[in-house]
């Protein structure tokens, strides 16, 4: 009994050592519990952010300087030599031998060319122009009567053409209150009319240009901001392709689920950017073109009634729609014609002896040139010799029109030569407002001449004669290692200033309200900074080719979005390029 006991005793104490250490196994158990539990929550966390972080448009930035900035105009034209000098052979000859190519240098009394008389086409010539000259001087031999039926019917048509001329101005002179008045109308309707129809037109080939999605000939000032709108869809429907297709061919390929889902969520976003960007346009162009076939509708009708005032007065005015002292001096001319023929009429018939001997004396000259003709023939027989063209001036080959064995034509040049030291022109086009800061004399970059070895200086601003235009052409005088024909790009200084805030042109932005930029606002969150965009609107002072000047709610330091990977809005949250 007493084993039994002590067994007893040792089983009691177990059971009181395990019920003693169960309560701290719990606590171990929970605490091991709310440490993985905190651990998940903070990796969910994390991973949201990140995820998010991710999601968000990814942006390239710039900081806003202060300083100098020279802003400049760019442009460019094609070189033309001031004056060419074209090497011409004045009788046929056939090309042996060619010494020259483009774009190479000559001096006086090189040899260019060597010519022979080849096939004797010049001495057939000769022959042709000798039968021509022969035929005519046996026609000239051949005399006709003196016939003066055709001046006394001219006489007496300008008789009828007189009484008719002085029933009129009668008929004015008894009217011309009303002549005036009915004219003075008519003018103003015809002056009207072509103001009308000019204005008609532009509204017309604006309709089509609507009608068709063209803008290329379209008049601007009737188009507003159609062509822009109908850009930004293009461009919206292009990216939609480009973004659709490559959803198409993730589902095709059997692609991982989440690249095609990624795809078809780009592609879906720019669906909707597409079908925005339409919806503007064709918003738009319905407004503008409800309003212009309005403005046309009424200016057709304007057009209908001042065409039949004219037609009217056309038809119904007197003296022939001449006023009286039309009428008057209309029959002054006939008088006067009247009097010419009569003086004429008696002049021929006391000149023609005259003309009979004059008539002798020209038979004899064509004798005499006809012998010429025959000398030149026998002449063109002696030639077999070769003879050598060569260059009058110093200068650089611009062209060279023939090829051996091309046979020559009088007078038409066999080369161009550009004459080096009387220099070069180029010629731009820009708009009327950037030429108000540029003054001749201002010398120009020529951004293309990697030589680096030709200047251009402004010597004139003339104003652009194309009809519609308002540009301005600016003419320089170019020197240096140039060549005619060949096109410059120009950068043209318009003056330098300090400003306090100089930001990159790709910074700048454009819509109807104006010129703006997307500042970076930064703010604290406990995971980190968090940035958002903010729209500032700013003024343009200047620009140069890659920044421009402004004034605003910026200063100097300012981050500035100048790229994104998706578009941005004011108030859009961003993520910050990786540097």
């Amino acid at each position: 009994m007493s084993e039994n006991m002590k067994n007893n005793d040792e089983k009691i104490i177990a059971l009181k050592e395990n019920e003693e250490k169960n309560p701290i196994k719990k606590r171990e158990l929970i605490k091991t519990l709310i440490i993985i539990f905190l651990a998940a929550m903070l990796l969910l966390t994390f991973f949201s952010n990140t995820i998010m972080n991710r999601s968000l448009p990814e942006i390239t930035t710039e900081t806003t300087s202060s300083g100098k900035l020279t802003e400049r105009v760019r442009g460019s034209g094609m070189i033309m030599s001031n004056q060419t000098y074209e090497v011409t052979i004045d009788s046929v000859r056939v090309i042996e031998k060619i010494n020259i190519k483009s774009g190479q240098k000559v001096k006086k009394d090189d040899v260019l060319f060597t010519v022979t008389v080849g096939s004797s086409a010049e001495l057939r010539e000769a022959e042709t122009a000798l039968d021509s000259m022969m035929l005519q001087y046996q026609t000239a031999l051949l005399s006709e009567p003196v016939d003066y039926s055709s001046e006394n019917q001219a006489i007496k048509n300008a008789r009828e053409d007189l009484n008719q001329a002085i029933a009129r101005r009668d008929q004015a002179y008894n009217n011309q209150a009303n002549i005036e008045q009915a004219q003075n109308q008519y003018l103003n309707d015809k002056q009207e009319l072509s103001i009308l129809t000019a204005k008609q037109g532009k509204l017309s080939a604006a309709i089509s240009a609507i009608d068709s999605d063209n803008y290329s000939a379209a008049p601007p000032e009737y188009t507003g901001n159609l062509p822009v709108l109908y850009g930004a869809y293009a461009d919206a429907d292009a990216e939609y392709n480009t973004a659709y297709g490559l959803y198409s061919k993730a589902v095709e390929e059997g692609t991982d689920e989440a690249v095609v889902n990624t795809a078809k969520a780009d592609a879906d976003a720019k669906m909707t950017v597409r079908d925005d960007a339409k919806r503007a346009y064709d918003d738009e162009k319905i407004f503008i073109r409800s309003d212009l076939a309005v403005q046309l509708a009424d200016l057709e009708y304007q057009i209908t009634d001042i065409s039949g005032r004219i037609t009217q007065y056309e038809s119904n005015s007197q003296g022939g729609g001449m006023s009286y002292e039309d009428c008057v001096a209309d029959v002054r001319m006939k008088e006067r014609a009247l009097e010419e023929l009569m003086i004429a009429l008696q002049k021929a018939q006391k000149t023609d002896n005259i003309n009979n001997q004059i008539s002798n004396l020209n038979l004899e000259a064509q004798k005499k040139a006809i012998d010429k003709q025959k000398e030149k023939i026998a002449e063109l027989k002696e030639k077999t010799t070769a003879t050598e063209i060569k260059s009058k001036y110093d200068g650089i080959v611009n062209a060279v029109n023939v090829q051996p064995d091309d046979s020559t034509t009088p007078g038409v040049p066999l080369a161009l030569i550009d004459i080096a030291e009387e220099g070069y022109t180029v010629e731009i086009t820009v708009d009327s407002d950037k030429v108000k800061k540029i003054k001749t004399g201002v010398k120009a970059e020529l951004v293309n001449n990697f030589s680096g070895k030709a200047e251009a200086v402004l010597q004139k601003i003339k104003n652009d004669t194309t009809a519609g235009s308002r540009s301005k052409i600016l003419e320089f005088s170019v020197t240096g290692d140039v060549e005619s024909g060949t096109f410059v790009e120009l950068s043209i200084p318009c003056g330098s200033a300090s400003y306090d805030a100089i930001v990159p042109k790709s910074a700048v932005y454009q819509d109807k309200d104006g010129s703006f930029v997307l500042k970076v606002r930064s703010k604290s969150s406990p995971f980190g900074n968090r940035y958002y965009a903010e729209r500032v609107m700013v003024e343009v002072l200047a620009s140069d080719e890659t920044s421009s000047a402004v004034q605003g709610g910026i200063s100097r330091g300012d981050s500035l979005i100048t790229a994104a990977s998706k578009p941005v809005s004011a108030g859009d949250q961003v993520r910050m390029k990786d540097k």
